[in-house]
């Protein structure tokens, strides 16, 4: 596809689907809706107690463009290193599926203005959420402009913290996070007790259209049918998954 043709059409974003096929299939179903040809993943496409190899199989029959995230690199770990869900994934997965994940670069980009992105390879645990003790906030301007300084691409798409957001920066960087296709909330305990959160179960994914020489960004959010996602994770004793995928709440 030509850089020419790429800005005449609409490109949708989906990032941190967690092995939940049946939120990917939803959001690929409402893509195909709307007509939308060109797809990027952002990576974290597989970890979780739910359908890993379901999620792949759907990935690679769509040839989506897709980078490596954290939770997928991990994958590659002696099982001995690994999380319950983590050991789960791996177990699942194929050689085919392994090697898929090989393939992947940490980063590309896209008709010479996009930078892809997972989101965990700069100078903080997220682009653009700051954790403290009181909670997650979104970081400062100067904090991000920091990080992302060596980055000339006038828009970087990022995933990795689950929360959809679009941050403009004073020198007109744009920076769209599509939010997560498959795990709405999580909780983690470092660097502080922490949850992320997005409030509902609906499957979220961005979509961007260049229009008047300018992308407009647009966040999607898909009802799918959560419960049958969470019943799974209930079935791979992980009650802490069943109540994020059903609620969008990790309290």
């Amino acid at each position: 596809m030509s850089e020419k043709k790429v800005f005449q059409c609409s490109l949708a974003v989906i990032a941190d689907i967690h092995g939940n096929r049946w939120a990917l299939e939803a959001v690929l179903q409402d893509i195909d809706r709307r007509g939308i040809q060109q797809i990027v993943n952002l990576g974290d496409h597989l970890t979780g107690p739910l359908d890993p190899a379901g999620t792949a199989n759907l990935l690679i029959e769509r040839g989506v463009l897709s980078i490596c995230g954290n939770d997928d690199r991990v994958l590659f770990s002696p099982a001995e290193e690994l999380s319950s869900s983590q050991r789960y994934t791996q177990e699942q997965l194929t050689p085919a599926h392994l090697n898929w994940l090989r393939t992947l670069p940490a980063t590309t980009v896209v008709a010479d203005e996009l930078f892809v992105c997972h989101g965990d390879l700069f100078d903080a645990p997220y682009l653009l959420e700051q954790v403290e003790a009181s909670g997650v906030y979104l970081r400062s301007t100067r904090a991000i402009e920091a990080s992302v300084a060596d980055i000339a691409h006038p828009v970087i798409l990022c995933g990795h913290s689950h929360v959809p957001r679009t941050v403009f920066l004073p020198q007109g960087k744009l920076i769209v996070n599509p939010g997560s296709v498959g795990l709405p909330a999580y909780t983690m305990e470092a660097p502080v007790p922490y949850a992320m959160e997005s409030g509902s179960p609906h499957a979220r994914y961005a979509l961007l259209h260049w229009m008047r020489n300018a992308w407009q960004v647009e966040h999607v959010q898909v009802p799918y049918s959560s419960e049958v996602a969470a019943r799974v994770a209930g079935d791979n004793q992980r009650a802490d998954w069943a109540q994020w995928l059903t609620t969008g709440r990790a309290r």
